[in-house]
């Protein structure tokens, strides 16, 4: 074959297998997105090159695609090449740092590039589909970017001019907040993010994480390594670099509050670059102030600590231009009047007289009892006195002496009744025996309430509503005092004797005095209402006795409180328009509110008629006149025992701090506010941001002067009450049954020449503190015990000398400490412990908000008077009747002679009221025998000391059993005879 023929059938071959395919498939590699370098294989470049030589019709039709090929390819480079220069100048990150870095033109030359690039092909994944995302989504979306870049440069501004100066304040954090919302709500709920806006929903956290550290950073300062000769602690070192507006800090019984305000001075002054005259450091008395400033002056000489009073005193002298004089006998002006005053007054007598009598107590209560003797058993500490029983001896007008039956009534109710008789001269037996013999093996002999002889009427006060029910019992009890109410009426219906009924529900309804007066003159009772001249003698009877030091100490604390909100009398009449639970509430309160109103108006004319001012008047007056001076302006005033605080001296204290744009530091613990009686609010402490707006609340909860024990006990104690703050209290001292109680009999001071032997054996020179309630605690024991020292003004024990004696009250106690501590009296009773009389729900009226926990003033004295010892308080009560505080304790406190009480185990109970036990005593001839512990109010006595040991029961009537002799031999026969005639044979009993 020829060499021609070959090449012919070579170029055939190409053409066939590898040219024409080849250019067939050619559009499928130009659409996609790639630079095409080398693509044409020199196979088919050749066949090219062949078919253009040989130049046949039929091959210039496949040089022509062959040449359009490469055209083609040439031309995709370069257009494949200028979108890859596009997307190269393309940069997402830059748009989004900046939308404004590219002007349209250019964006317009992205997105166009971005679309001619869509028209080609992608290989998987690859970087140049992303890019085109990217491009489309700016171009498309770039207001929306630059809207939320916008909003963006918003937030970073806003977050670093908040966070460039030290601690974020309330104020400016709440600004922050409201701003950051706004913004929030100005990016709204876009479809896409493009940028971070978590801060925006987090701005509190913000403020917080920042706070947290720069107060850090404050508190790592070595200055706080020796304040006062101690290191202050975190919770301290926290408290005295607060950088807020208002702080309060709540510093625990013994935790060196002042030590933290120490701190706090030495921080201002030697961190924060304040002088020392733009710092006030007020304290509630002249003592605590000085008491102040011995501390401060040891961190900050020339710091000067005054008084609420002082510092009025200075701004009304400074706004009127006179001096004042201040009246500081509050207390001996107000005795004055029950003293002196009171008796010239005779419509003033009588309503004294009168809520005395029947309003000085507030009501029972509403507990309910499961028999009469459960109730018998607190009635024993609730000392239902009538005014009878009160008054030893009186002298009528002819001068003839009057001897009183003691008698002791049931209820607060028939107090009041019994007293109503009194007041008008109707004479009255208590629970005199009914004329007609009604016992039966069930029942006693029947006494009905009161018995008025010279009328022959009985009278029956029920406890019953208005539905009939007894609700102070449990149903069963219920149930038998409804019966014993029908069958006392079927007696006097079966003897036609006359009987006038009274019931609960009049009381409630206030009603009752005036329905007895018409049912008593319906049948021709007399009212003959007591002279004023017995009144007089009454209440100068009534003056000696603690009910009535107690009555004045609260018409004392009312007018207080009264005095730090108004400054005058006319809102007595507004305050008779608050809410009251019943009609008796009510009754009650108009005329403790007439009788306050008397005294407030008595004192206010002594203290302006003699030219002075009080404290109330001064810190009103002067707060009125402080907008006026252009001085009294402080940086930081800083508070001391805020806890203390009234109503007048804390908006004294806000205008002072408005005047001045100072900030506030207040130091107290709502645990140890005992000074209500002279006007201290602790409403005002509890709701301080009410009152003052924001404050940070730092809390110091480690103490030093006592045990963790004993920590924990008054930490369980307090709390009971949900309105005082809860706190975590830790201490690094320990002991051992810290709080312990001796029970005494009828004389305590053998039990307390026990106690000081014990503490001078451990510790001859020891420290002791001896606290009452009130001021008479301590009379029991002088001149027994103890005398006052003229000298030092101290106690002094002739047995043990060199003990370190002193009396308080526990009011006086407060800011004290020791080494032991004894509580003198902590009985159950009116003026016991909690002091019944004096915390009272009339002074609600005059609080900034009322308090719902009963006795929560008490419970503070108790909390206060138990932390003031160092290592050991020992609590002296009378077994027959000791503080329900101190049984509210249970095992917190140690009973170092428990044989004293009677154990429930070992009581034998009393077989006629069920709810009382039996009693070993006896009687004026030395005669023993065993009698109710619930009398008077049960009668029951024996006197056979066996039966009661072998304990025998009458199976009828639950009587003891006991040994008689009879015709057929010994037998056991009730107790009860001849009511109760069961009998019982020995012999088949022993069986």
């Amino acid at each position: 074959m020829s060499v021609g023929t070959t090449k012919q059938k070579s170029l055939g071959f190409s053409y066939r297998k590898v040219y024409k395919p080849f250019l067939k498939e050619q559009r499928h590699f130009l659409g996609t997105f790639e630079l095409i370098k080398n693509y044409i294989p020199q196979e088919v470049t050749d066949c090219y090159v062949a078919l253009k030589v040989a130049d046949k019709w039929w091959h210039r039709k496949w040089v022509r695609r062959y040449e359009s090929l490469a055209k083609s390819i040439e031309d995709h480079n370069a257009e494949v090449t200028r979108i890859k220069d596009v997307f190269d100048s393309f940069d997402y990150r830059v748009i989004i740092r900046d939308p404004s870095f590219w002007d349209e033109a250019s964006l317009k030359r992205f997105a166009d590039a971005a679309r001619d690039a869509k028209s080609y092909s992608f290989p998987f994944e690859s970087p140049f589909l992303t890019i085109i995302d990217q491009i489309e989504d700016v171009t498309t979306n770039i207001a929306e970017i630059r809207r939320q870049f916008g909003i963006k440069e918003k937030m970073e501004n806003l977050i670093s001019s908040t966070f460039s100066k030290g601690h974020v304040r309330h104020d400016k954090a709440v600004a922050f907040a409201e701003s950051m919302k706004a913004l929030a709500e100005e990016l709204g709920e876009p479809k896409k993010s493009y940028y971070d806006f978590s801060d925006l929903g987090r701005a509190d956290e913000l403020v917080g994480i920042h706070n947290e550290a720069v107060a850090r950073k404050a508190m790592d300062d070595d200055i706080f390594d020796d304040i006062c000769g101690h290191p202050l602690s975190e919770e301290q070192r926290r408290a005295a670099v607060s950088g807020e507006k208002n702080t309060l800090v709540i510093a625990s019984a013994g935790s060196g509050k002042t030590t933290t305000v120490c701190g706090r001075v030495k921080y201002l002054l030697e961190r924060q670059g304040v002088k020392p005259e733009e710092i006030l450091l007020l304290s509630y008395s002249k003592k605590s102030a000085e008491d102040l400033v011995k501390k401060v002056e040891s961190v900050a000489p020339g710091i000067r600590a005054t008084t609420f009073h002082k510092t009025g005193l200075d701004i009304l002298v400074a706004a009127e231009g006179s001096k004042f004089a201040v009246e500081e006998q509050y207390e001996e002006i107000i005795e004055t009047y029950f003293r002196d005053e009171l008796v010239k007054d005779p419509l003033a007598m009588r309503d004294v007289f009168t809520y005395y009598g029947l309003f000085l107590n507030n009501g029972e209560g509403g507990k309910r009892y499961k028999n009469e003797g459960e109730r018998f058993e607190e009635l024993k500490h609730s000392d239902f006195i009538t005014i009878k029983d009160s008054l030893a001896a009186l002298k009528t007008g002819e001068g003839e002496k009057i001897t009183l039956k003691k008698e002791r009534v049931k209820s607060f109710e028939e107090l009041a009744i019994a007293n109503f008789y009194f007041i008008n001269g109707i004479d009255y037996e208590y629970e005199r025996p009914y004329e007609y013999d009604e016992s039966t093996l069930e029942r006693r002999q029947y006494t009905p309430d009161f018995y008025l002889k010279d009328y022959h009427i009985y009278h029956e006060h029920y406890g019953i509503n208005r539905e009939g029910r007894a609700p102070q019992y449990e149903r069963e009890a219920e149930i038998e005092y409804l019966n014993g109410m029908k069958w006392k009426r079927l007696c006097h219906e079966r003897h036609h004797t006359t009987c006038i009924e009274t019931y609960s529900y009049e009381v409630v309804g206030n009603t009752l005095f005036d329905n007895l007066t018409e049912r008593l003159k319906e049948r021709g009772v007399e009212f003959h209402p007591i002279s004023d001249d017995m009144i007089k003698q009454s209440l100068e009877s009534f003056y000696h006795g603690q009910s009535f030091a107690s009555f004045i100490n609260l018409v004392a604390t009312f007018i207080s409180l009264y005095k730090a909100r108004y400054s005058d009398e006319t809102a007595f009449d507004k305050l008779l328009k608050s809410g009251f639970a019943d009609a008796y509430s009510k009754a009650r309160a108009r005329l403790f509110l007439s009788i306050a109103k008397r005294v407030y108006l008595y004192y206010s004319k002594r203290v302006h008629g003699s030219g002075k001012i009080d404290f109330d008047d001064m810190i009103l007056r002067s707060t009125s006149a402080l907008p006026s001076l252009s001085g009294f302006r402080y940086k930081h005033i800083i508070v001391d025992e805020f806890q203390d605080i009234s109503y007048s001296r804390a908006m004294f204290l806000k205008a002072l701090s408005e005047h001045g744009n100072s900030d506030l530091f207040c130091v107290g613990d709502d645990w140890q506010s005992i000074y209500r009686f002279s006007g201290s609010d602790l409403s005002l402490f509890l709701n301080f941001e009410t009152y003052f707006g924001y404050a940070e609340r730092h809390s110091i909860g480690e103490v030093y002067r006592n045990s963790q024990q004993l920590q924990d006990a008054m930490k369980r104690f307090i709390e009971q009450n949900p309105e005082q703050i809860k706190k975590e209290i830790v201490s690094s001292k320990s002991a051992n049954n810290p709080i312990r109680v001796v029970y005494y009999d009828n004389d305590p001071c053998p039990f307390l020449r026990d106690l000081l032997s014990t503490i001078s054996s451990r510790k001859e020179d020891a420290e002791v503190l001896l606290l009452g309630r009130n001021n008479r605690d301590i009379k029991p024991f002088l001149s027994t015990e103890f005398y006052f020292s003229k000298k030092t003004g101290g106690l002094v024990s002739e047995e043990f000398p060199k003990l370190r004696l002193n009396y308080s009250t526990v009011h006086g106690s407060k800011g004290l400490e020791a080494e032991y501590v004894i509580l003198l009296s902590a009985k159950d009773a009116p003026n016991g412990f909690p002091n019944k009389t004096e915390d009272d729900p009339l002074l609600n009226l005059v609080m900034s908000r009322p308090s719902l926990y009963p006795f929560a003033e008490e419970r503070r004295l108790w909390y206060v008077a138990l932390t003031r010892t160092k290592s050991y308080t020992f609590i002296l009560a009378p077994a027959n009747a000791p503080s329900q505080f101190l049984l509210e304790m249970g095992d917190d406190v140690y009973e170092t002679n428990p044989e004293k009480l009677v154990k429930e185990s070992e009581m034998i109970p009393c077989p006629r009221c069920k709810g009382g036990h039996l009693v070993r005593r006896e009687d004026s001839r030395g005669h023993a025998f065993y009698g109710c512990s619930n009398y008077p109010y049960c009668a029951y006595t024996i006197d056979d000391f066996i039966a009661v040991k072998n304990n025998i029961r009458c199976p009828n009537c639950g009587d003891f059993m006991v040994k008689r002799k009879g015709q057929h031999g010994i037998f056991y026969g009730c107790h009860s005879y001849p009511r109760c005639r069961q009998t019982i044979d020995i012999k088949r009993f022993k069986k």
